[in-house]
């Protein structure tokens, strides 16, 4: 007999009957069914599943590989990242993390840190992995150039500062020496003093202080104590404009107005009798002195009290101010003194009541008007008061109502 067992099927012969065991993959009475083995689908990840007998192949999307598309494909492996960059593995995609310095998709540009120009005062840029490096123009110093070797000025005694690469130096003005022109140059190094004279030494200069019966710049004169002698004042030794007058064997000086002492070296303090008065500060000058006076006061010597007797009238308050006044009026009164009385005569209309206020006034109006000088007479129609037709007539705070005919009240 033929066998009724289909794609393999073995038959087993019953009464009447036979039954069918099927080979792997296959079902039905008479294994004509191929099972599916994509039902439920056993491909992962968006996979397309493909039935076979007693299997199944599975098409992986983009990203993923193994049997049933379980496994995500490395993308990091081998590592794309260039520049010690670590890679993040994606989907069918990785990302790098760049080392500070780097950029772009794999890490593969350096990024320019000269590009937002750092260098400042000229300086050139050199771009490095994640650092710059300036190199400054003369006289210019720091990561940036932004120190000013010469600014505050570290030449003293007047010397000039010179802008060097990296560095500075100074030119400094006849007397001194030193690299930042520190040392006064000793002029009495060379003993110019002649005749056991003293030697002080000046900037550039040097003076001679000579022993009894010398003179001269260099005590080189032997002077002649039988007469006054002229040389004694060559040069003068007499200071702030005093006149040497000679004198047998010696000299004089008549000092200028405002200077004292042997050689009119003392300027006269003419602040020492405090002669600025309520709390002024004194100031001295040559044969002179100023007064910074308090605030309220004037005058040569702050004798002006600008507030006494006070010029603030109608009860205001007389405040000092530096060499001037200011007044603090009462409530309805303005002005510099205080003499503008705001409300007289009455600005407000209407038989308003007029309210000082301060510096200013308000208008208190009488029933019916409004207004900042109660100048609007209030409409009391406004509300349409008359009923059935009635014309209304506005007075002061009240209406009449000219009714219709046929109606009345």
């Amino acid at each position: 007999a033929s066998n009724p067992c289909l794609n393999g099927g073995t038959c087993i012969d019953g009464i009447n009957s036979f039954t069918c065991t099927c080979v792997a993959g296959y079902t039905g009475d008479t294994c004509e069914t191929d099972i599916n083995d994509c039902a439920p689908n056993p491909c992962m990840h968006g996979g397309t599943c493909t039935d076979g007998v007693n299997s199944f192949t599975c098409t992986c999307v983009a990203g993923y590989t193994g049997d049933t598309c379980d496994t995500d494909i490395n993308d990091c492996d081998p590592n794309p990242c260039m520049n010690d960059g670590t890679c993040i593995d994606g989907v069918n995609s990785f990302t790098c993390a760049c080392a500070a310095g780097y950029t772009g998709d794999t890490c593969d540009t350096d990024i320019d840190e000269c590009a937002s120009n750092p260098c400042l005062n000229g300086g050139t840029c050199t771009d490095g992995v994640y650092s710059f490096t300036c190199a400054c123009t003369a006289g210019y110093t720091g990561d940036t150039c932004s120190t000013d070797l010469c600014t505050p000025n570290p030449c003293k005694n007047g010397a000039t500062c010179i802008p060097q690469p990296g560095d500075y130096s100074c030119s400094c003005v006849d007397g001194y020496s030193g690299s930042t022109c520190e040392i006064d140059i000793d002029d009495c190094a060379s003993n110019p003093c002649m005749n056991g004279g003293t030697c002080t030494d000046g900037v550039n200069n040097f003076t001679c202080a000579c022993v009894a019966g010398y003179t001269g710049d260099t005590c080189g004169t032997d002077i002649d104590d039988c007469n006054p002698n002229p040389y004694l004042c060559l040069p003068s030794p007499c200071e702030n404009g005093g006149t040497c007058v000679p004198q047998p064997g010696d000299y004089s000086c008549s000092c200028v107005n405002g200077f004292s002492g042997t050689t009119c070296e003392t300027d006269i303090d003419e602040c020492d009798s405090n002669p600025c008065m309520n709390g002024g500060t004194c100031t001295d000058g040559v044969d002179q002195f100023t007064c910074n006076c308090a605030d309220g006061f004037t005058g040569d010597r702050c004798q002006n009290d600008l507030c006494s007797p006070s010029p603030c009238e109608n009860g205001g308050t007389c405040v000092p101010q530096p060499e001037d006044y200011s007044c603090l009026c009462v409530d309805g009164y303005s002005g510099d003194n205080c003499t503008i009385d705001l409300c007289s005569p009455n600005p407000c209309e209407n038989g308003g009541t007029c309210v000082p206020q301060p510096g200013d006034y308000s208008c208190s109006c009488v029933d019916g008007y409004s207004g900042s000088t109660c100048e609007i007479n209030i409409n009391e129609c406004g509300s349409n008061p008359c009923m059935n037709g009635g014309t209304c007539m506005d007075g002061v705070n009240q209406f009449t109502c000219n009714c219709a005919d046929g109606f009345t009240g």
